[in-house]
């Protein structure tokens, strides 16, 4: 049958649904008749066994089929086993039956027991057992009895039918009792007793309906959907329970689950037309409590809006989808359906209803909405919950659109969340639709300056002020616009925009911001000082101060940038600027000294910037603190390793350049020299071969330059001893040990940025062709390009050198002069320390030992040089070179042309 209709098995039906027991071959007809005898006295006692007035019937009924069966002959009542019947189990079953025929029910039960017990293997016995309780009108033992019948005869119909019907009989007591329960509000004992009826009835669909009716009464929901599962299970083509479980799953808050039962039980076959919409209606209470109107109209579409079952329902979900009406949105609020069961000639079944309903919906005071959003916007706001003060701000705009302040309170709470591209929007549609004020101008001037649309926000802070702001709005609107003009190198418009008259310290220092960058440098200087008179706190003062030494350096007025500065420190000012910065300033002026002990300060305090460790250490190298410029160069040497700092590798090269320049302190010079006598600037040679011939030397130099004073920013000094000799002479000189010439001397750089030196030496004899003398010396350079470089790798390159010697005890006055102008190119396919430097030669010189003292030459060459010896820290701090030329003589002695050649190495 379909859904619960299902035929309730009485006595009738038991009977109809009996098989005979088959008669063994070797049997004669009585046994036959007998058992059926038998049969219809057991059945006659368990029809109706409850029924008194029937009491008479049945004993004088079963008084005449216990005659005819004790008519048979014994050893015709054996059982279907070969063995017959006989001895005390026939004598305990021949009582059963007489008890059972006077109506004596419970002997009957006593004796039919004896005999099972002995012979348990007979069918007929087990069923005279059963129906001796069941007329005696014990239904728990008859069940019993059956069991223990059904483990031996498996399978067997006509136990199955008593046990069916016996069970039936046995679950209408607990199920009675469980309606009771139910009526008097005592929904525990209730679930007790339908528990019981489903466990004696499993297959009942209207025990598991009372069993989920309790616990719904009980609000034991996750045990109610336990059980609509197991009636789905029970009948998967009945749409009561599914039903059922969908309004549970909408009563624990799963609103997902519910929807899927609803749609499964609509999708169900052979459903009635009125049981589709009774399932439509309660999913339509579902989703109008849940707050989806969509679906409560999705729902109910299939039926005319003014059916009485749905005109609230559907006018509900109208209103709400229309923004007419609000739903509270709360699922757990659903009505429960009516659950309507009915007796039918198979049973009992069950039918869902949907309740009579009222509207839910609250119609909305639109702008009365609009305001209490507001103010639930304001307080989100106080409690930092932009999110949500948002969100109610947007709900006050759409209940009210034409409040501006609304409008205003959304901007202001996007700008406060970081949301200044909303914020943009939001006021530009204010604006769009009319609702515009000045203050929205204000506050999207406000949003276009954070999302970098400058000029937007100008010209939306100008509309502002032409419409007329609260006077407390104006400072801070014409501040940013002034602010947004300088940064936008407008000095003109943010000048147009300052007050006219009572400029507080904000507006006097932009003036003077505007000044300068209008190149009125003078002006600017007067408003700085205006601003620092003007300050009222460190802050302020210590801005304009800093600005107007920024300023008179810019005016080249390094003096007096450098007396305020100084100042300034001696009245503990400028504190509330960093240290490395302040310090940077005292960089600019001169005062390297308060310059380092910042650098330093800032160090200590472990706020010294990466990027200001290699401005520091060259501040140290400039106060002769040569450790500590060391220091602080690696440490930016470091920070550029670690990524800390972000400089180029040429900027690191120089910096490792000087690191080498301030750590060395001795070093090796050596060459060997082919030329002209007289002709190339060589501090190691004397002239004693005749000109216009060739010779060659070599010479070498160590040199040691003291750590303590040695280097101090440039400016060197230091010791040397030389030694060198003639190893070729074209004109038959002399050569060897006997031309070996010793020298010792000392030569000092006194300035840091020019390349004179002042070098004294005294030459004495070391081979019988050298001579004693004394030799001052002064030399000057200047070069372009001659290191190595790291990221270019070709660059132009030249230098020129000139030296004047005057020997004094073999008086002779020398003078050289050189210039090399050529470029230079990295051989990174060799070496990216190997450089070849092809250039152009001029030189000249002058001796006055020889007969024309004057000597002028130029010509074409090329040198290779090699750099090595770099580590992390240090720029390569040797190389060797070659040198190649030819020179043609412009003027003067011969000498001056011919080949030039030398390889010299400096370590």
């Amino acid at each position: 049958m379909r859904h619960t209709a299902r035929k309730i098995m009485s006595f009738e039906g038991l009977v109809e649904a009996r098989h005979e027991i088959p008669v063994p071959p070797n049997r004669p007809l009585r046994y036959s008749l007998r058992r059926k005898f038998i049969r219809l006295l057991g059945a006659m006692f368990t029809w109706s066994a409850e029924r008194p007035g029937r009491r008479k019937l049945r004993a004088a009924v079963g008084g005449l089929l216990l005659s005819l069966v004790l008519g048979c002959p014994a050893d015709a009542q054996t059982a279907d086993p070969d063995r017959p019947l006989e001895g005390e189990a026939y004598t305990s079953a021949e009582e059963a039956y007489k008890a059972f025929g006077q109506g004596n029910y419970q002997a009957a039960a006593s004796q039919a027991a004896a005999s099972v017990a002995l012979r348990p293997d007979i069918l007929r016995l087990r069923l005279l057992l059963i129906d001796s309780l069941i007329a005696a009108g014990n239904l728990a033992s008859a069940d019993q009895a059956t069991a223990a019948a059904i483990a031996t005869f498996a399978s067997n119909q006509e136990l199955e039918s008593r046990q069916a019907s016996i069970r039936q009989r046995l679950a209408q007591e607990p199920a009675g009792e469980g309606y009771k329960a139910l009526e008097r509000g005592d929904t525990k004992a209730a679930i007790r007793a339908a528990r019981k009826a489903v466990e004696y009835g499993p297959d009942l669909m209207s025990y598991r309906l009372l069993l989920l009716a309790a616990q719904l009464a009980d609000n034991s929901l996750a045990g109610a959907a336990e059980t609509a599962s197991e009636a789905i299970k029970l009948d998967p083509g009945n749409y009561v329970p599914l039903v059922w479980r969908a309004y549970i799953y909408q009563k624990l808050g799963n609103r997902t689950l519910a929807v899927a039962d609803f749609n499964a039980a609509l999708g169900l076959p052979d459903l009635t037309d009125t049981e589709k919409k009774q399932i439509r209606l309660i999913a339509a209470d579902a989703a109008l409590a849940s707050g989806d109107a969509r679906a409560v109209q999705s729902l109910l579409q299939p039926y005319p809006k003014t059916d009485p079952l749905v005109v609230t329902r559907i006018g509900d979900a109208d209103a709400a989808a229309e923004g007419k009406a609000r739903l509270k949105g709360d699922g757990k609020l659903m009505p429960m359906p009516v659950q309507d069961c009915r007796d039918t000639p198979y049973g009992s079944v069950c039918s869902l209803q949907a309740p009579l309903v009222q509207s839910v919906a609250t119609p909305i005071d639109k702008k009365a909405e609009g305001i209490e959003a507001a103010g639930k916007a304001y307080e989100a706001s106080r409690a930092k919950n932009y999110g949500v003060a948002i969100e109610e701000a947007k709900k006050a705009i759409a209940d009210a659109p034409e409040i501006a302040s609304t409008r205003l309170l959304l901007i202001n709470l996007q700008l406060t969340a970081g949301r200044p591209a909303e914020a943009e929007a939001t006021a530009s549609r204010a604006i769009a639709e009319g609702v515009a004020s000045a203050e929205i101008y204000a506050q999207r001037g406000f949003a276009r300056g954070r999302i970098g649309n400058d000029t937007g926000a100008m010209a939306d802070w100008e509309t502002a002020l032409a419409r007329g702001l609260p006077a407390e709005q104006v400072r801070n609107v014409r501040l940013a616009l002034v602010d947004t003009a300088l940064k936008t190198k407008d000095p003109k418009r943010a000048l147009r925009f300052m007050p006219r008259a009572g400029l507080d310290y904000e507006f006097t220092i932009r003036r003077a911001y505007a000044y300068q960058a209008l190149g009125r440098k003078e002006d600017a200087l007067r408003d700085f000082r205006s601003a620092e008179r003007l300050s009222v706190t460190n802050v302020q003062r210590d801005g304009a101060v800093q600005a107007q030494i920024n300023t008179l350096l810019e005016l080249d007025r390094k003096p007096e940038a450098r007396a305020i500065f100084d100042a300034a420190i001696a009245r503990g000012q400028l504190r509330s600027i960093r240290d490395a910065d302040v310090a940077y300033i005292g960089v600019a002026v001169g005062n390297d000294r308060v310059a380092l002990e910042l650098f330093d300060r800032a160090k200590a305090n472990g706020a010294l910037p990466p990027r200001a460790t290699i401005d520091a250490g060259y501040t140290a190298m400039r106060q002769f603190q040569n450790p500590k410029a060391v220091a602080y160069l690696k440490e930016g040497i470091d920070a550029k390793s670690d990524g800390r700092i972000n400089i180029d590798d040429q900027k690191l090269f120089e910096t490792r350049r000087t690191v080498a320049d301030l750590t060395r302190v001795w070093g090796v010079n050596s060459s060997i020299s082919y030329g002209k006598v007289g002709s190339a600037p060589n501090p190691f040679l004397t002239i004693n071969s005749p000109a216009s011939t060739y010779t060659s030397q070599l010479g070498s130099e160590i040199y040691y330059r003291p750590e303590e004073f040695g280097n101090r920013n440039g400016a060197l000094f230091e010791v040397f001893g030389r030694v060198f000799e003639t190893l070729y002479d074209q004109a038959g000189g002399p050569t060897g040990l006997r031309t070996t010439q010793g020298m010792a001397g000392a030569r000092w750089k006194p300035f840091s940025d020019h390349n004179l030196v002042l070098e004294v030496d005294k030459l004495f004899r070391l081979g019988d062709a050298a001579r004693d003398d004394t030799l001052l010396r002064a030399a000057y350079s200047y070069t372009v390009g001659t290191d190595l470089r790291a990221i270019d790798t070709h660059w132009p390159t030249w230098y020129i050198y000139t030296e004047v010697d005057r020997f004094f005890e073999k008086t002779q006055l020398v003078g050289l002069f050189e210039g090399r102008f050529g470029h230079s190119f990295r051989l990174d396919p060799i070496s990216r320390n190997l450089v070849f430097f092809p250039h152009a030669v001029i030189a000249a010189s002058y001796d006055d030992s020889f007969a024309v003292r004057d000597a002028y030459s130029a010509g074409l060459g090329g040198s290779i040089r090699y750099w090595f010896g770099e580590t992390k820290y240090i720029a390569p701090p040797s190389y060797w070179e070659l040198t190649l030329q030819y020179r043609f003589r412009l003027a003067g002695d011969k000498r001056a042309e011919g080949i030039f050649a030398q390889t010299s190495i400096n370590y």
